[in-house]
This record gives structure tokens, sequence and C-alpha cells, in this order.
């Protein structure tokens, strides 16, 4: 094969598949992949956060203290601290969802915006 043929194949041919390709594989392979990605993450941050925890200790006294007013300084205080992990939950989805939304419209957004220069 001459290597005029190969640097054409090299240079435009693979070029202009890859580039035909980009839209196929974000939008199937890609956002497959960042949604799985954003399945691990909201589980991870759930995880980490011990909100499974939380929930079933809510109302066991906490340090081994059994008196009344242990149990609801401790009830109190697990509740405190349930409702603000609950907020960091809902904000860390929430922000997982803002960046899988993004990852899907950035091409479309970068599409508009070069045709809007060149027109």
């Amino acid at each position: 094969m001459s290597i005029a043929i190969l640097l054409f194949k090299s240079i435009f041919w693979d070029t202009l598949t890859n580039v035909l390709y980009f839209p196929v594989w974000w939008y199937t392979i890609g956002a497959k992949k960042r949604f799985l990605g954003l399945i691990n993450g909201v589980s991870s941050l759930f995880r980490n956060l011990a909100l499974k925890l939380m929930f079933t200790h809510l109302f066991k006294p906490m340090f081994g203290e059994r008196s009344i007013s242990g149990r609801i300084i401790s009830f109190f205080m697990r509740l405190i601290i349930l409702i603000w992990r609950s907020f960091l939950f809902l904000l860390g989805t929430i922000s997982f969802f803002v960046l899988f939304a993004l990852w899907m419209i950035l091409p479309i957004i970068s599409l508009w915006q070069i045709i809007k220069l060149l027109f």
C-alpha cells in the first residue's frame, strides 16, 4: 500500500469516522457509563453519610446512657444529625443529577455555539 493512501486513511478517514461516531458513543455507551457512575456516587454518598445506621439507631441511647434525660438528649441529637445528613444527601444527589444533565446537553450546546459563531 502506498504511503499516500495510508496517510489519507489515517488523517482523513479515521478522523471522519471518529467525528461521526462521537455522538453515537456520547449518547449510548458514554451516557450509560455516566449513569452507572451517578448510581455508584449516590449509593456511596448514602453509605458514607451512614443514613441507614442513623435511622436504625435513632431511638437508642448514646454512650450507654439509659436515663430518661440521656435518652431524650440522644434522640434529639441524632435527629439533628439525621436531618443535617439527609440535607447533605439531598444536595449531593441533586448535584449528581445536574452533572449528568450537563453531560447530556453539553454537545448540543457546543454545536449550537459553533453554528451561531459561523452564521
